[in-house]
């Protein structure tokens, strides 16, 4: 049922309630029977019967219409049946009319269960109050009494009903923060993998391209570089820094794609793969002296993986932050440890760009991701080392 064609909102909402017509029906039931009950048992003018009635039964019609509704209902009825009972009462087992105090004991307990608990003390007293006025010494103790118990009761349980509510919301809250920090930490964990592999490698374009023209004349002295072979090789360098640049900038934002192609997928690499890593470097121009001293590796897992790019992201800094200087790479054994250790000397042409610290911040992470620990500063002779602590997997 719909009453689109009431002019006034408040009123259409109210008769598109089911459970407001139940409150309709019994405030007309309740107005038929006050009516004629109080002409009986009270001392009232005719013509204020009907409104006294209407006062009072009336306040029914608020009973499911809400809070606001519903205080205002047991104000309706608490005035109403109050005010009643000062007229004289000539046949009438106490001063408050009955169908009066029936209603305001419904609205009474309306108002226990709709209005705020700061406004349930406030609501008991008045009722208290009526109480005293509408009904003989004899009764008042025995109803006050029962009045405060079902105020403490309902009170007790919309608060433990409230808190439980509360608690359920704020676990439902926390599960989407723990459910967010997992996709934070999945995408800085991608955003880490694409720097340490596809920095790397345009890094390494980066030096090839900018020391390409030298090496191949140092190779054949007799080779000359012309101007334009010279401009061919500026062009890519700037090109390879440009995309670099764009590669750093898309590790803040990682947007989810569809994945249809089907991806060839690699095996994670590790300190078997070394080797590759500095013949790779060794091809870019980047003077470095190798040594895997660990006479028993095992099965890393983890570990190498840690221990391999930790060597790559340094390697890759000092190729960029100190062209031209020599790169010495230790792997020792100290125990149950593997010491990574990797010293750079200082530029010996000028240094490709300034650094993000991604690279340091993502070292520090994986050494902390296996149990290590890494530390890195400036040498005394203006290079720069970093080492790292690594635990190897028991078995």
């Amino acid at each position: 049922m719909s009453f689109d064609a009431v002019p006034d909102p408040a009123v259409r909402r109210y008769l598109d309630s089911r459970r407001n017509w139940i409150g309709l029906l019994l405030a007309a039931t309740f107005t038929a029977i006050t009516w004629p009950t109080t002409a009986e048992t009270h001392d009232i003018a005719a013509f204020l019967l009907p409104v006294f009635a209407a006062g009072s039964a009336w306040s029914l019609a608020f009973v499911f219409a809400g809070p606001r509704a519903v205080r205002v209902g047991w104000a309706m009825v608490t005035v109403t049946a109050a005010v009643a009972s000062l007229f004289p009462a000539s046949n009438a087992p106490m001063p408050m009319p009955i169908p009066m105090f029936i209603t305001l004991l419904v609205m009474t307990f309306a108002g226990l269960l709709t209005q705020p608990l700061d406004k349930v003390p406030v609501l008991t007293l008045i009722t208290a109050g009526a109480f005293v006025v509408g009904l003989t010494p004899d009764m008042r103790i025995g109803w006050i009494f029962a009045l405060v118990v079902v105020a403490i009761g309902t009170s007790f349980v919309r608060y433990r009903m409230s808190a439980q509510k509360v608690i359920a919301e704020r676990s439902v809250v926390a599960e989407h923060a723990q459910a967010r920090e997992a996709v934070l930490a999945e995408r800085a964990r991608i955003a880490r993998e694409l720097h340490d592999v596809v920095a790397h490698r345009m890094s390494m374009v980066v030096v090839m391209s900018q020391t390409a023209k030298y090496r191949l004349a140092a190779a054949d002295p007799a080779e000359t570089i012309g101007p334009g072979a010279d401009a061919e090789f500026t062009a890519i360098a700037d090109a390879a820094r440009q995309s670099l640049d764009e590669v750093r900038q898309l590790l803040g934002v990682l947007r989810p794609s569809d994945g249809d192609a089907d991806v060839e997928l690699t095996p994670m690499q590790g300190v078997d793969d070394l080797p590759e890593l500095v013949a790779s470097a060794r091809a870019a121009g980047v003077d470095i002296d190798f040594a895997d001293r660990v006479d028993r590796w095992g099965d890393p897992g983890a570990a190498g993986a840690a221990a391999y790019r930790i060597v790559q992201e340094s390697v890759t800094n000092a190729a960029r932050h100190a062209p031209g200087a020599q790169v010495v790479v230790r792997l020792d054994r100290d125990g149950a440890d593997v010491i990574v250790s990797i010293v750079n000397g200082p530029a010996v042409a000028e240094p490709d760009g300034a650094g993000s610290g991604h690279g340091l911040v993502g070292m520090n992470e994986r050494a902390s991701a296996v149990g290590g620990e890494l530390t890195h500063g400036p040498t005394s002779d203006g290079g720069f080392a970093v080492t790292a602590r690594i635990p190897l997997p028991t078995r």
